[in-house]
């Protein structure tokens, strides 16, 4: 069903890229069709787009906004010297100044916020010194060579990416600090319930929309969702999300899912937009999320396992190579390009990987999974295969995924 269903991010439309293991590991498939997962933002811009890098006009007041700051200890309702007429109102002030949006810089002249062009959302999660740290999607942070956040009093900063990762699907930007007091609290998604309050506060489709408040419920705490990061539609990846339907639309990737108490529980990433389906948005849980943005704070970015391979599904297989399988090998991963230790080992191309270890595979998802979640950069692997209608297995160890 998810290779009809097209999985659309919460940005504008260009389908990511993945290298499974480096350069020399792309995926090979068809070209994207509808089944699309993580969609970056076009990298052109309507007319009329974006400022000039000076000031943004000042947006009214935020309706929720509080007179005072947000203390944690404070009783429902009531954040600093404003008491708030409901739990939402009060949740969402917590974390309202802390949600940003990402923009591409223009020289254009900006007349009014409906003109600038949103291609995403983010988070300041944390201030030192003078520089202010924002986590987005990795789909936002490369839609362009150059990108600027917006403040919620309509302020513009240059921002730096100062990590990336899409196979996560998390960025790490940096802004200068100057004047920023609020930092987003990060709550726990590990023990969230389902049918508790989810809120998203995001920039759907241009900031005459930023700052956006969505309410619904959790419908799932851990929905796995196979999704396509190679750009061609063929589904390598399987992300572990969290499920609500409060609304997420274009623009509010990278955005803050909140929890009632104001804690971010989410990083909205991206929704099933299909004729009749309503009410499917997914956000990274994020206590998937801290790790990852940890390691792109102090690296730059993930370091993984690397089998040196580029692959496709047998399934999607369509080259005229004959491979000679066994009528009972129906499933597993062609390998189509092969450097490496994977070359070293005596892999070659159009070899169909069927297990790793003990663990027999079916696709890519199975093989990254697998890599990703089991093993670590060094550990010993036997990958069985079949060439010419015969079984064959090579061990070696597992070298580091390149930059």
């Amino acid at each position: 069903m998810w290779g009809v269903l097209g999985l659309l991010a919460a940005g504008i439309i260009l389908t990511v890229t993945l290298l499974v293991g480096g350069a020399n590991d792309q995926p090979v498939a068809s070209e994207a069709g509808d089944v699309v997962d993580r969609q970056d933002p076009t990298v052109g811009e309507p007319d009329g787009a974006a400022g000039d890098g000076g000031e943004v006009p000042r947006r009214e007041e935020p309706p929720v906004k509080g007179g005072g700051t947000v203390d944690d200890g404070s009783r429902p309702g009531s954040l600093g010297d404003v008491v708030y007429r409901s739990d939402v109102a009060a949740a969402t002030a917590k974390a309202y100044e802390a949600v940003v949006s990402v923009v591409m810089p223009s020289d254009a002249e900006t007349a009014d916020w409906d003109d600038i062009y949103a291609i995403g959302s983010g988070i300041i999660f944390r201030i030192e010194g003078d520089t202010a740290l924002i986590v987005t999607n990795h789909h936002v942070a490369s839609a362009s060579e150059e990108l600027e956040i917006v403040l919620s009093n309509g302020d513009k900063r240059s921002a730096e990416v100062i990590g990336s990762d899409a196979i996560s699907d998390l960025a790490v930007l940096k802004i200068e600090a100057n004047g920023i007091t609020k930092a987003a609290t990060f709550g726990s998604s590990d023990d969230l319930q389902i049918g508790e309050k989810a809120i998203a506060i995001g920039n759907p489709l241009g900031l005459g929309f930023a700052h956006t408040i969505t309410q619904g419920i959790v419908s799932s705490t851990q929905r796995s969702i196979p999704v396509s990061l190679s750009g061609n539609g063929s589904l390598d990846w399987e992300m572990e999300v969290i499920q609500t339907d409060a609304a997420i639309n274009s623009g509010n990737s990278g955005g803050a899912l909140i929890n009632i108490e104001g804690d971010v529980i989410g990083i909205n990433t991206m929704k099933i937009a299909w004729f009749g389906v309503e009410g499917l948005g997914f956000a990274i849980p994020i206590d998937l999320a801290r790790p990852v943005i940890e390691e792109l704070i102090t690296q730059g970015r993930v370091s993984r396992p690397y089998i040196g391979i580029g692959a496709v599904n047998l399934a999607d297989y369509i080259e005229d190579e004959p491979l000679d399988l066994p009528e009972d090998v129906t499933a597993g991963a062609v390998i189509m390009t092969v450097s490496g230790p994977a070359k070293s080992a005596g892999l070659r191309e159009y070899d169909v990987i069927v297990q790793l270890d003990d663990t027999r595979v079916r696709d890519m998802i199975d093989v990254r999974k697998y890599l990703y979640t089991q093993k670590q950069i060094g550990d010993p692997i036997e990958v069985t295969v079949y060439r010419n209608g015969r079984e064959r297995s090579y061990s070696f160890d597992l070298g580091e995924l390149p930059e």
